[in-house]
């Protein structure tokens, strides 16, 4: 199973970087530069995780991106939409600001010092 989630894992880095390299034909070279560093940046940050779940969770949000760049013509990160101040509730939890989950690794806590940005649970 180990061999299986690495198998995906280096399909899903061959192809951001081969999608960096032809991103639109050459045309946004500073665009270009953002996706083949982010990809290297993440994956590498990412190389020593164990758990399986974890390591899911990580493929769903890079293939959430990559379908996300290619949509919308821009890889950088798509903000969510919150009102300011608003609660939303989930079930019986109360979250001060909701992620999609493309999102998770932007929201880096030790790099960006955005600790209050994620899920409350």
């Amino acid at each position: 199973m180990a061999s299986a989630r690495r198998s995906t894992v280096l399909r899903l880095y061959r192809d951001i970087l081969r999608r960096g390299r032809h991103w639109k034909d050459g045309a946004e070279p500073a665009e270009a530069t953002y996706i083949v560093e982010e990809a290297r940046k993440l994956f590498r940050r990412n190389k020593d995780l164990d758990d399986a779940k974890i390591i899911h969770d990580k493929i769903k949000e890079c293939e959430s991106r990559v379908e996300l760049a290619e949509h919308y013509g821009n890889p950088y990160p798509r903000m969510y939409y919150a009102q300011p101040g608003v609660i939303y509730k989930s079930g019986n939890k109360a979250r001060k600001k909701i992620n999609p989950e493309y999102m998770h690794s932007y929201y880096d806590e030790d790099e960006f010092g955005l600790s209050d940005a994620k899920d409350t649970k």
